[in-house]
């Protein structure tokens, strides 16, 4: 009866726990609560159910899930013929969509915002370049695509962040 306790009780966790790797895609630090949550889990169970190594290797997850974020719109645009004012722009819009939507419609909003602004500022900096609207609307296209990628890319690595807690927690 115990275990059978034990196993409802984690299940719900794992269930909250994947709500919160879902924020991820709205701009909440899912994949970090995520990384707390094993630390947490480390210290209160004395390492017996969350190593040490399997913490290193959630830790870089995480940061490899933000270096993709950061990264993967910017080399999509690039690898579409972006010049560095269109993944200038697609990188400033992206960021500044979402810090100014933050406070306005949150969280969808900076989601909405995020993606407009990556594709708004790719398009200014490649027609600030180029002066053809044709260029600036394809790689303001691959902008969004690429952003979209990213925070695919970070929902992935937070999966992984989360398999690895229910594989090392499981009762």
């Amino acid at each position: 009866m115990e275990i059978l306790l034990y196993k409802v009780l984690f299940g719900l966790l794992y269930v909250v726990l994947a709500g919160i790797l879902l924020s991820t895609t709205v701009g909440v630090p899912g994949n970090w609560i995520l990384v707390a949550v094993a630390i947490l889990i480390a210290f209160v169970t004395d390492f017996a159910r969350m190593s040490w190594t399997y913490l290193f290797i959630c830790v870089g997850l995480a940061v490899l899930g933000e270096i993709i974020e950061s990264l993967l719109g910017a080399l999509v645009v690039a690898g579409r013929g972006g010049s560095r004012w269109g993944v200038l722009g697609s990188m400033l819009g992206g960021f500044l969509g979402v810090i100014l939507a933050a406070g306005v419609y949150p969280p969808l909003g900076s989601v909405i915002f995020g993606f407009l602004g990556a594709f708004a500022g790719a398009v200014a900096g490649e027609y600030f370049k180029h002066r053809k609207a044709d260029h600036a609307l394809r790689i303001g296209f691959w902008s969004f695509v690429g952003r979209a990628g990213a925070i695919a890319g970070k929902l992935g690595v937070g999966c992984a962040i989360l398999w690895i807690l229910i594989m090392t927690t499981w009762p």
